[in-house]
């Protein structure tokens, strides 16, 4: 990393491509703190502002593509200040939760329009359907769930994806044994599998909800997977396969990663192969 004049280029240049403005933010935060941070994010945020003011496009695109970077950029601070991967997950939740709430309440039509949108689409698929299948019109409820969820995946993501730049420049291999020690601790399990529970009965409109307050879980199987098969040195099909299982049954992957809070797999695994396990790990039972 050059400095913040060049990181300040790549959020500019990198809006035009996925994930790439908010690394760069998230990667000069992690590296030199908020200030550093805040200056790289308004280069970042500034093709959003110019496309809101001389196209048509209502506040919603924009107003997510912001609250999005800045997101991303507290959850580097959080993930620079504890160095703790479990934290900035859960505060990365709340925080994409919170966010979406309050865009729903300062934006209310931009995401009315965006629920009447979806419910016309859902509508001609309900035409098409085969005869008894019923497709249920999503509320805003609905919609602003996508939003966090969406917001919370996307700057997981970009903060990955920064954390891996600052791993190659600084520390190689670092982010590989800060993910393989991953784990979340009990009353983060219970909490997660708690609010999965409750937006699981409520029916569809709460079911990006679900896969909101599930993904820390989702990022801990994940976790999981990859360390399992690094230490059995099993070849890269089966990670294709974790993933194909994470697609189409992901309440498997929730069990497991609800069940390693207490099991440890990966202790397991790594004493069953001759490995013992990693001080971190020992500690994080704590």
């Amino acid at each position: 990393m050059r400095g913040r004049t060049q990181a300040s280029v790549v959020a500019l240049i990198g809006s035009w491509f996925p994930l790439i403005s908010p690394a760069a933010v998230a990667l000069v935060t992690l590296r030199r703190g908020t200030v550093d941070g805040l200056a790289v994010l308004l280069w970042g945020v500034l093709p959003a502002l110019v496309a809101f003011a001389i196209s048509d496009m209502g506040p919603l695109m924009p107003v997510v593509t912001i609250v999005g970077m800045v997101v991303t950029l507290l959850a580097a601070l959080l993930l620079r200040s504890s160095g703790a991967w479990l934290q900035t997950l859960m505060g990365m939740v709340a925080v994409s939760a919170l966010s979406a709430l309050i865009m729903g309440q300062l934006i209310p039509d931009p995401v009315h329009g965006v629920t009447q949108a979806l419910g016309e689409v859902l509508e001609q698929m309900q035409a098409q359907a085969p005869e008894g299948t019923v497709i249920q019109k999503p509320s805003e409820i609905f919609v602003i769930g996508l939003i966090a969820y969406v917001m919370a995946v996307s700057s997981f993501m970009s903060l990955l994806l920064a954390r891996w730049w600052q791993a190659l420049l600084y520390n190689p291999g670092g982010l590989q044994v800060e993910l393989h020690q991953l784990r979340l601790k009990p009353v983060a399990t219970l909490s997660c599998a708690a609010a999965i529970l409750y937006c699981w009965s409520q029916g569809m409109d709460y079911q990006h909800w679900a896969g909101l307050f599930g993904f820390p879980l989702l990022v801990v199987g994940a976790t999981i997977a990859h360390s399992v098969v690094k230490t059995r040195q099993m070849g890269g099909q089966w990670l294709i396969l974790f993933y194909m299982v994470l697609v189409l049954a992901s309440p498997i992957v929730l069990t497991l990663a609800v069940l390693d809070t207490w099991i440890d797999f990966r202790s397991r695994i790594e004493a069953k192969s001759g490995r013992p396990p990693s001080r971190d790990d020992r500690d994080s039972d704590d």
